[in-house]
């Protein structure tokens, strides 16, 4: 007889979530954190963007049950990138993209899904909801198959991403193929992604925890959430100043926002950056680096326009998270000499 196996226990390992082994829904920052910092955080914490369920296993057929909490529908996004799960295979190779788990569009309910696998012991990730609740998950594997651990990250601490909607994932075609999570299976990292679709502000609650947490490297990508060219000035270099004061060597990268069509607000916001990165140089930080989000979408021809790596001239497709993940994987790669 199948058994429901709960992904929080070992060898299960569960990756970009604070609270993978506690029980409750499952969320990306400590609620406290989350009320102290803004009530739209605190509901968006709850997104599991970024989490990430690993195992090996020599199962034949694969099933998860989601109970699914607040949705968060939007006009733009697929059911998937919402409230689906996606399955990768992790070989030597690389990985490679094994089809969702999700639920009836009509319904968004909870769920229970299922899909064969080929024979033999293979690794697996599960990438969870980029933009929905999960308030629990099961998995179950057919009778007879084993459960074991998956290989590790080749490194120990993730690398931390803050920004946007789009940072969290909007406006990925499913979970997995959003900026961090497609660098991390190039490399083979481990990350945890802090993005706030509407409202990463660098306010000084989400700033301070930040600054604590245990990372390898950090990348600010919040340009879109700044309310304002002063705002931005005001929070981008004390949030760098925040997070080098507790982490003094390892990469920070300084990114600013993919929709660029030079007008002026956008030419404004770059150069508020790029004096942020031109004094943390002054200062004697080789170990910062600018990523000019307005090379993210270019080199395209073919009849491409800058806007057609957008889903709403704004928020990526596949086409721009991928352009965005190169760009922003070399430069990650390099300073971690990956």
């Amino acid at each position: 007889m199948c058994a429901f196996l709960d992904p929080r226990k070992a060898p299960f390992t569960i990756h970009g979530l604070y609270n993978a082994t506690a029980g409750g829904p499952l969320r990306r920052l400590p609620l406290d954190v989350a009320e102290a910092t803004s009530k739209d955080v605190t509901w968006l914490s709850a997104h599991t963007a970024g989490g990430r369920i690993r195992f090996a296993t020599d199962a034949t057929r694969l099933t998860v049950h989601v109970k699914i909490g607040e949705k968060s529908p939007m006009y733009h996004a697929t059911p998937i990138m919402e409230g689906g799960i996606s399955l990768y295979y992790d070989e030597p190779t690389g990985s490679r993209y094994a089809g969702p788990f999700c639920f009836d569009p009509a319904s968004y309910s909870d769920y229970t899904a299922s899909r064969d696998m080929h024979p033999g012991h293979k690794e697996l990730t599960l990438y969870l909801p980029l933009y929905g609740h999960v308030s629990d998950i099961e998995i179950e594997v057919n009778e007879g198959a084993t459960i074991a651990a998956h290989s590790p990250y080749r490194n120990e601490l993730p690398v931390v991403y803050y920004g946007s909607s789009i940072t969290q994932g909007g406006c990925a075609g499913h979970p997995g193929t959003d900026y961090p999570s497609i660098i991390s299976r190039r490399y083979n990292c481990d990350f945890t992604n802090l993005g706030f679709s509407g409202s990463a502000k660098a306010e000084d609650a989400i700033v301070n925890y930040m600054a604590d947490l245990p990372m390898c490297a950090f990348v600010s990508d919040y340009d879109h959430n700044a309310p304002s060219h002063e705002h931005l000035a005001a929070t981008h270099h004390k949030l760098y100043e925040a997070v080098r004061e507790k982490h003094p060597d390892i990469p920070y990268l300084m990114v600013t926002k993919p929709d660029f069509y030079y007008g002026w607000d956008e030419r404004t916001r770059r150069d508020i950056i790029m004096e942020s990165y031109l004094a943390a140089r002054r200062a004697g930080d080789q170990n910062v680096y600018f990523v000019d989000g307005s090379l993210f979408f270019v080199g395209h021809g073919h009849g491409l326009s800058r806007a057609d790596f957008t889903v709403d001239t704004c928020h990526p497709n596949d086409l721009g998270f991928s352009r965005m993940a190169e760009v922003i994987g070399e430069v990650l790669g390099a300073a971690m000499h990956w």
